[in-house]
């Protein structure tokens, strides 16, 4: 059976489909009884944005659909979908939020559902490019719009040691926090909304008028900064609920954050790695996990 793929975040969704793979921006209005979503509705007044988990839970019907209708799949497929890690720990339970959301999204042409754990798929990613496994521990680092879900995964082994999802983190505070105080001169704060800064810093500049500015330089400078900051934050909570098996030989960046460091992360005493398209690592580990190619 063929596998679809689609990894709701809280700035896009990404998809992948036999060759092809999308991404679709999280953003959403309502014209009459008609829900649009996508990139088209920043510009119309009354668009939204998902929000919390409830939201994201609430909304993943209608964005699968529409990834359906893009891909153009054909005869029976097999859904593959995430959820960031803790919610995922939590709602799995029989009758919390990951069955349920299973249920809703069974039907029509896709007749089985498997939910992942965001930041697995990343891992499994990188470990599928890999011709000897790791002897030591791997610590992946999903950068997403406001959540950072890291993992630390025993390769070895092959289960996860210990993970979390850090809530009113990633992009969206990386932008407000880091990059908006270098470009305040040409953004005064409070201009945007979330989901236009994730989009300004996609683009790399700001236009107004005729006059269009480069900030690819401040967007990688406050990236950098931001992970050094996130990477010290991660390691005080492996210490604080691992202990002494909290160590791990190499960091694994992905997520739609980890898109900000194309010139790559300085790193002095342990190996960081950017993974290929980031934005998509999780869903190429999806399709992995669900036994797809």
């Amino acid at each position: 059976m063929a596998v679809l793929v689609c990894d709701l975040g809280f700035s896009a969704v990404k998809w992948i489909y036999g060759e092809r793979k999308g991404r679709i921006i999280s953003a959403f209005s309502y014209s009459g009884e008609n829900l649009l979503i996508g990139e088209e509705v920043l510009l119309s007044s009354g668009s939204s944005y998902l929000k919390t988990m409830e939201e994201l839970v609430r909304y993943y019907p209608v964005f699968v659909e529409h990834c359906q209708r893009i891909a153009a799949i054909e005869g029976d497929v097999l859904l593959a979908v995430g959820l960031p890690y803790t919610y995922w720990l939590e709602e799995k339970r029989p009758g919390g939020a990951v069955p349920a959301l299973a249920r809703s999204l069974t039907g029509g042409a896709i007749r089985e559902v498997a939910i992942f754990p965001q930041g697995l798929g990343g891992i499994r990613d990188y470990l599928d490019g890999l011709t000897v496994r790791p002897t030591g521990n791997v610590l992946g680092i999903d950068i997403g719009f406001n959540t950072i879900i890291f993992t630390l995964f025993s390769p070895q082994r092959k289960q996860i040691i210990y993970g979390k999802t850090l809530n009113k983190r990633g992009v969206h505070q990386m932008a407000t926090s880091f990059l908006l105080p270098r470009i305040k001169s040409l953004a005064p704060s409070g201009t945007f909304t979330p989901v236009e800064i994730a989009f300004l810093i996609e683009k790399g500049y700001l236009q107004y008028g005729f006059e269009r500015h480069d900030v690819t330089r401040e967007i990688h400078e406050a990236g950098v900064a931001y992970v050094d900051h996130i990477i010290r934050d991660v390691q005080g909570e492996l210490q604080a609920h691992v202990g002494m098996h909290a160590d791990f030989d190499r960091v694994l960046l992905f997520g739609g954050g980890a898109a900000l460091l194309k010139e790559g992360f300085p790193a002095k005493n342990i190996e960081v790695v950017i993974l290929p398209e980031p934005e998509f690592a999780n869903a190429r580990g999806f399709l992995s996990l669900a036994g797809g190619k």
